[in-house]
Parts: C-alpha cells; structure tokens; sequence
C-alpha cells in the first residue's frame, strides 16, 4: 500500500492478516532445516525486534483511537451497556501489550547483538585459538585508537573543561532522578 493511498479499516485488517501469514510462512521456513548461516540469524532477529516495538507502536495507536472515538461519543456497546468498562479494560490490556512488546524488542535486539561476532566456520577448517582470537580484537582496538588519535591529537583532559567543584557534588547530595511521565493517561 502507497503512502498516499486512503486507508480503509479493510485494508488495516487484511495487512494485520498479512502479518499473521507471514509469522506463519517465517515459523515454518526457520524449522530444521532452516537456516544455514548465522548472519541470516542475526538479521532475522534484528528485524524481529524492529517489527516487536513496531507492534507495540500499533497497539498505542489502537488505544488511541478508542480513547478519541469514546470521549467523542462514538462508541457503544453491543448489549446497552456503558461502553467505557470495556474501553478501559482494553486501554489496560494494550498498555501491557505496548510494554511487552518493547520487552519482547528488547530481548530480540539482545540476542541479535550476542550473535554479532559469530560466524559461520568451515568444518574441515581449525578454528582460532582463545589467543589467536584475543590477539585480533586487541589488533582491531589500537587500529581504532590508532584512527582516534589521529583525529584527536590532544589528550582528553587537555580538551575538556577542569570540573566545577559546584557540579562535583556526591551523589547523596542530588537530587534524586524523576521518575519518567506516564505513556498514557485518561
């Protein structure tokens, strides 16, 4: 669907269909046997976590077109009732689902970056030793450093302002951290 096309609650449903299919088809493609290569892992669950807090964005979005639909008086209930009981009982469950789901993200994105330094070894190849291994990361790490001085000649402390004694206060002596604003309210 184009950007600039009209949206219908059809075709809203029919991509949530979509997705449902998907999920499907990618279960079934990853059972054994599946994948082959562990940057194929790697990037399955990078996306993974992407569409996880893409699904608690749209559980937001949802919660916020019940609350704009109810407080306009657009809503009712199918048996009489008073719509808002079971308008509130969603806003909660989605809020929960917009919380898992950044969980659920968050998880995806942890086990993506686990995964970042593995790779795929030929089984007739030996594989590097620990200190083979630890000699190429130290190896990689003064390259980097190597790049940093060279674009920062001057020591850090040379660059950086001498403390405010007024700001170098203990940590008992500030104040404590505000807790963040609620996502939602009604």
């Amino acid at each position: 669907m184009d950007d600039h096309e009209t949206r219908t609650d059809e075709d809203i449903a029919r991509l949530a269909g979509e997705l449902h299919e998907r999920v499907r088809a990618l279960n079934h493609l990853t059972q054994d046997p599946g994948l082959s290569e562990p940057a194929a892992a790697y990037t399955v669950l990078g996306n993974l976590a992407q569409t996880s807090f893409r699904l608690g964005r749209t559980a937001e979005q949802i919660d916020m077109f019940l609350t704009r639909e109810l407080d306009a008086g657009r809503l009712g209930h199918s048996h009489g009732d008073d719509p808002v009981p079971a308008v509130a009982a969603a806003h909660d469950a989605l809020g929960r689902v917009a919380e898992q789901a950044a969980d659920l993200g968050e998880s995806f994105r942890r086990a993506a970056g686990a995964l970042a330094p593995i790779q795929a070894w030929d089984a007739g190849k030996e594989p590097p030793s620990e200190q083979q291994a630890a000699t190429k990361l130290a190896e990689g790490e003064n390259a980097q450093k190597g790049q940093a001085s060279e674009d920062f000649p001057k020591a850090i402390g040379d660059v950086l302002p001498s403390p405010d004694p007024a700001t170098d206060a203990t940590p008992e002596l500030r104040s404590p951290p505000h807790p963040p604003h609620p996502r939602r309210g009604r």
